[in-house]
């Protein structure tokens, strides 16, 4: 640029960045330097630095560009200054008078902002070809790569297919894993072949990878080799080999699985029924029991158990249809995998089973009625009760489990009219039934027995007589016995010595875990060593697995420690909930994870936090899930002495449709808190944290291996706290006691320590909401005592029926 031109361009912008942009010397400072051509181009680039977007001094650069000024655009993008980066970026971006697939050897610049250079990239991505970037792979670093297939997998078309088979070879696995995710946009006859050959890869995130692109496939794909991965070492790949199966739907998939329910690994069984729950129906698992017919019999035990003991609707419902069926083999089956199921469908089958004409089924018919501990099941068991042979032994065993006192004069009677074989079973019997009630009538009873010839008999009656005293010793004073259908609860004492002997283990104090041992820098060791990370030394701006970048720590609860990251892959800040080292360690409940979070990712709601993937980090495990700008409900509450009721009401409402979209999917919360509830600053609430709690007990107890209490002292359902059945009730109980602090200002239940304040929960003697708070109407109050009534009865028996009457409360 000559020096008349320079002193012409410096003086037009000068006139430009001073004067209005609709003004005629800015018309006319724009014509010159249109007319100067690209020579102003390098001192209108540095004047972005004092420009806003869209100024004219963008749009004189915009009408400039061109391959042959493209250049010195190019030198923009490696300025110091963000503003002319940024502005840059934009003109790069939106201008189509230049081939912008000469932008693909910045990559190899080391001056040029690579995530700059991608979004460019992307934005033109129209006007990219794909064969064109994916033979630079090879000339860029490792590095990049990702970066690369970014792009990539936003461009790619069939034409490049040949190219990513070809890559899948490669020897670096992130390029191996970046190909199976790209492949996943083509259904197509080679790509669902050489994905199936990734699924054995040596690398677990290539195989995961290959199973996310799989699932997306249109086209028929044989699930045999998927199968093979519910053996998989990896949690994570056999979680998704799970969930691959089940999008994959394949008609033959029994076949394939009875291989996988006869491995020794019960994990590897569970993860075959889990896939049965969802693809299984009455023929398949026909097909599959038929398939066991001549197996071992421990075989068949441990396919029967599997199951049993996780089988979902789909599972059951077949297994209901196969308890008639002519072939005994298959009732027997079936019979013994209700054994292991709790669920009030199988009640009227078993009872009908009953009457079965093979004596096993009658058996474990019986057996599973007992399990049940369900009090219908004595009337039916009373009639089996009065038939002959084993049937007996086998009815008088049942109602003996069962502990109703409906048995005893049935049994009395029986005990005049049997063999000595049977009157041995009957004593023991009433020894155990037998309460202060019937007292007087047992022992006229086994007095007369002790009068039998038989030794053996009179010993049995002697010790009966002594253990029933023992136990009617040990009781403590109770009200009139139970009439048919009662469902009210033991006496006080009693409930309270069984809340004294279900919370005593809880462990205060949890032992932190030990530093991780430094990894040798040479190759000392023949294996690397699986690395533990402490989410608490991590730092903004590390990079986790080569894709999260962490931005900080938002958290810390029961669970572990919770990080704010960005996923490079998809751009998007996410959330790490990071599981304390205590659970980490404990394979049962990583398995736990996985499965109810398998089960919590259904959830689908605009009031629920969504859940994403269950990620292994070496021996460190977390679970990704949606981020929400927002505080907790515990913030709202602390800042008021009591909560706006229009606003309450509005709040409760919304979290009764997240809690609901859970409950659809039989998904019960267990720890519903103010902590477990978000609120942003347009009042949009999300509930967060469903299946977690159910993931970190065992069974339906309330306490970890590791001493950590599941679930909160203050919202604890009395079910809850006592160890037994968690269903949908629970949730709507810890509801109506944050209800109950929301519009009071304080918690019903209050003990001087988590251990009495369980008590009270079980006791179940609240004041009344309204007595705390006299602005409130009796409606509300109503609402709120009923949602945390002591006896799951008594309360909403749905989500939807708490809504409604919310809704429905009239606020002055």
């Amino acid at each position: 640029m000559s020096l008349l031109h320079g002193y012409k361009t410096n003086k037009a912008i000068t006139t430009i960045l001073s004067s209005n942009s609709a003004s005629s010397q800015t018309k006319e400072a724009v014509t010159r330097l249109k007319n100067i051509g690209p020579s102003a181009i390098p001192k209108l680039i540095q004047a972005l630095a004092e420009t806003d977007p869209h100024s004219p001094i963008e749009n004189i650069l915009v009408s400039m560009l061109t391959n042959s000024s493209l250049a010195a655009y190019i030198e923009g993008l490696a300025d110091d200054d963000k503003r002319i980066i940024s502005s840059v970026m934009r003109i790069l971006g939106t201008t189509d008078t230049y081939d912008a697939n000469r932008l693909f050897d910045l990559f190899s610049d080391p001056n040029i902002p690579k995530n700059v250079l991608v979004q460019i990239l992307i934005a033109q991505k129209k006007r990219l070809n794909a064969k064109t970037l994916i033979a630079i792979i090879g000339q860029v670093d490792k590095s990049i790569h990702q970066l690369i297939f970014k792009v990539l997998n936003e461009i790619a078309n069939e034409k490049i297919v040949p190219d990513l088979i070809r890559y899948s070879n490669s020897k670096d696995s992130t390029i191996r894993t970046y190909v199976a995710v790209t492949l996943g946009k083509f259904s197509m006859p080679e790509v669902r072949d050489t994905l199936l050959k990734m699924i054995a890869d040596p690398n677990k995130k290539v195989r995961q990878s290959a199973l996310d692109s799989i699932a997306k496939m249109q086209i028929p794909v044989n699930s045999k080799p998927i199968c093979n991965l519910l053996k998989d070492p990896d949690l994570t790949v056999q979680s998704k080999a799970i969930d691959t199966l089940v999008k994959l739907n394949d008609g033959n998939i029994v076949k394939y699985l009875i291989d996988i329910l006869q491995d020794e690994s019960e994990y590897v069984r569970r993860a075959a029924v889990e896939v049965l729950n969802e693809v299984g129906n009455v023929n398949a698992i026909k097909d599959l029991l038929n398939a066991l017919r001549d197996k071992d019999w421990w075989i068949k035990v441990r396919a029967a158990d599997a199951l049993g003991s996780i089988g979902g609707p789909k599972v059951v419902e077949a297994v209901l249809q196969l308890i008639k069926d002519k072939d005994e083999f298959l009732r027997r089956t079936a019979v013994e995998i209700l054994n292991s199921v709790n669920d009030d469908r199988a009640f009227k089958y078993l009872v009908e089973a009953l009457e079965d004409e093979d004596w096993w089924v009658r058996e474990r018919a019986a057996d599973a009625l007992a399990s049940m501990n369900d009090k219908r099941a004595v009337e039916p068991l009373l009639k089996l009760l009065n038939q002959k042979g084993e049937s007996t032994q086998v009815a008088i065993k049942a109602l003996t489990q069962l502990k109703d006192t409906r048995a005893i004069k049935p049994l009395i009677s029986k005990l005049q009219q049997c063999d000595d074989s049977t009157k041995h079973d009957i004593l023991h019997a009433l020894a155990e039934l037998t309460d202060k009630h019937h007292a007087e009538e047992v022992e006229d009873a086994l007095t007369e027995v002790m009068q039998h010839p038989d030794h053996d008999v009179k010993t049995a009656a002697t010790k009966a007589m002594q253990a029933m005293q023992e136990n009617i010793g040990a009781q403590p004073p109770s009200a009139e016995p139970q009439s048919i259908g009662n469902t009210s609860t033991s006496t006080p004492n009693t409930e309270m010595l069984d809340v004294a002997a279900t919370v005593v283990n809880i462990n205060p104090s949890i032992p932190s875990m030990p530093a991780s041992p430094s990894v040798p820098s040479s190759g000392a060791s023949s294996s690397p060593m699986r690395s533990i990370i402490d989410p608490n030394e991590l730092l903004p701006g590390q990079i986790l697995d080569d894709r999260y970048r962490i931005i900080r720590k938002i958290g810390k609860g029961a669970f572990g420690v919770v990080v704010l990251v960005e996923d490079q892959m998809v751009s998007e800040n996410i959330v790490l909930k990071f599981l304390n080292p205590q659970m980490a360690s404990d394979e049962t409940v990583i398995q736990r994870f996985i499965h109810e979070l398998r089960y919590a990712r259904r959830i689908t709601h605009e009031n629920v936090i969504r859940l994403y993937d269950f990620i292994t980090f070496g021996k460190s495990y977390a679970i990704s899930m949606e981020y929400f700008d927002s505080h907790s409900f515990s913030f709202e509450l602390k800042s008021t002495k009591s909560l706006d009721k229009k606003h309450g009401i509005q709040i409760f409402c919304d979290i009764c449709s997240g809690v609901n979209a859970a409950h659809r999917v039989d998904v019960v919360h267990r720890d519903l808190k103010p902590a477990n509830i978000l609120v942003d600053d347009s009042k949009l609430v999300k509930v967060v944290d469903f299946g977690l709690a159910a993931a970190a007990s065992t069974a339906d107890s309330r306490i970890t291996k590791s001493g950590i209490l599941v679930g909160t002292p203050t919202y604890m359902a009395p079910e809850q706290v006592r160890g037994r059945a968690i269903d949908r009730r629970t949730d709507i109980y810890s509801l109506g006691i944050l209800l109950y602090e929301a519009f009071t200002g304080k918690p019903p239940y209050k003990g001087e320590d988590h251990m009495a304040t369980l008590f009270l929960h079980v006791e179940g003697k609240p004041i009344p909401a309204l007595e705390k708070d006299t602005s409130m109407t009796q409606e509300l109050n109503d609402v709120i005592m009923r949602a945390m009534h002591v006896d799951p009865l008594k309360r909403y028996q749905t989500i939807n029926e708490l809504k409604q009457d919310l809704q429905n409360v009239v606020i002055e």
